[in-house]
């Protein structure tokens, strides 16, 4: 009788820690934010924070009247967190940014510096620490990236992050740049992040009317560019799409991409990097000048042919190999020149050196923004073509018999 007497309040107080979040809110009055975008003011001085938000109604198509999918939304503030406070101005609902996948940032604020931004980013417990981060052309602002419509994918900042991913896999010029991977590389001595570029294909003011999702060729298109490199917390400049894909071959994030050669000026031959591996190690001859040595192995298949040399001849299977080894050797030095020249050690030689040599790291770490832009690199390059797909010879050569 006891132990029952006793049941009663111990099931009472197990309640009470089962009570529900003490923040929570009702979906339906909250608005999700799917990107933001940070731009400078006209003065100069405050920040321009849109909102992409989701219209709930047109997404799902039931209750819809042939709106837009998204609606964006500008507020002004000295601080991003006031501009998002400032959104209750404009939005009758509360502004639930846990569900952005973007995050995009203008050319002319990045160059004058983000570190409120990171600062913001790092701080706030709603926003993911795996939402990406772009840097909008200049010429092209970040509410004007948040404002197109996108003809495949309703939402246009998860269509952004999709393309992130699929070009990432498929062609390998930029790669998946999110909040944490841009807090750890600011903080990298003598580094900075590296960001990809996003502008626009077309009118910015034809992208975001709703024609654009009513045309097969449509008004404008959110394009993937190239990379933006930083130092520190500031934009000093771009790569090209060369010298994207040498970084990206250097820093072993390449998966797939499109080579062409023309051996002998006897035609293009296209072929697709299968399989790559990139190592890098570092050389003391002398304590004071540490030496790079990149090692590139690639696996490559031919992809297209204009050409009518004979793949079963094992010398002109060596000889295009030579040649894929060149192209490849030409991108990956035009990434370390630009690097250098930017003085942005975007390669992580300097954490290299830290890891493999401390000791050396140590008594080198005070000249290293010095040693970087003059550093030593030795390049070993091996590839093999492992196949031709269904043919061999081209149908060409065939010809070129007759």
């Amino acid at each position: 009788m006891r132990s029952r007497g006793m049941r009663l309040p111990a099931i009472l107080f197990a309640l009470l820690l089962l009570s529900g979040c003490w923040d929570a809110e009702e979906l339906n009055r909250r608005a999700v934010v799917a990107g933001i975008g940070i731009d400078l003011a006209p003065d100069k001085k405050e920040y321009l924070v849109s909102f992409q938000v989701i219209n709930a109604d047109e997404i799902s198509g039931k209750t819809g009247s042939g709106g837009t999918p998204t609606v964006v939304y500008t507020t002004q503030g000295r601080s991003i967190m006031e501009a998002v406070r400032k959104a209750s101005l404009l939005v009758p609902r509360l502004m639930s940014t846990a569900h952005a996948r973007i995050v995009v940032i203008s050319e002319e604020l990045a160059r004058q510096g983000i570190s409120d931004i990171v600062d913001f980013l790092d701080r706030d417990s709603d926003i993911r620490l795996t939402a990406k981060i772009y840097v909008a052309k200049e010429g092209t602002n970040a509410r004007d990236i948040l404002s197109g419509l996108s003809p495949m994918g309703k939402i246009t900042a998860y269509s952004l992050a999709q393309k992130t991913e699929m070009t990432s896999e498929e062609y390998g010029v930029n790669y998946p740049v999110e909040v944490d991977d841009l807090i750890r590389d600011i903080l990298a001595p003598d580094s900075g992040p590296v960001i990809n570029g996003v502008d626009i294909l077309g009118s910015a003011e034809q992208i975001r009317k709703q024609r654009n999702l009513q045309q097969t060729d449509g008004l404008g298109h959110l394009r993937m560019s190239n990379l933006a490199v930083f130092k520190g917390d500031r934009l000093r400049g771009w790569l090209n799409e060369e010298e994207s894909l040498g970084l990206n071959w250097l820093k072993g994030k390449l998966r797939k991409t499109a080579i062409v050669i023309d051996p002998e000026r006897q035609g293009k031959i296209t072929m697709d990097v299968s399989r790559s591996k990139t190592t890098t190690q570092v050389i003391l001859k002398d304590p004071d000048r540490p030496v790079f040595v990149v090692k590139v192995t690639a696996q490559l298949s031919v992809r297209e042919m204009d050409s009518t040399i004979d793949l079963r001849d094992p010398a002109t299977l060596s000889a295009m190999e030579t040649d894929v080894n060149q192209e490849i050797l030409r991108k990956i030095k035009a990434a370390v020149h630009k690097a250098q020249s930017l003085d942005s050690d975007i390669l992580g030689f300097g954490q290299l050196l830290e890891r493999q040599h401390p000791k050396a790291w140590k008594h080198l770490k005070g000249q290293w923004p010095d040693l970087f832009p003059k550093v030593e690199v030795e390049y070993q390059v091996d590839s093999i073509v492992r196949n031709s797909q269904m043919r061999d010879r081209s149908f060409k050569y065939d010809l070129k018999k007759e």
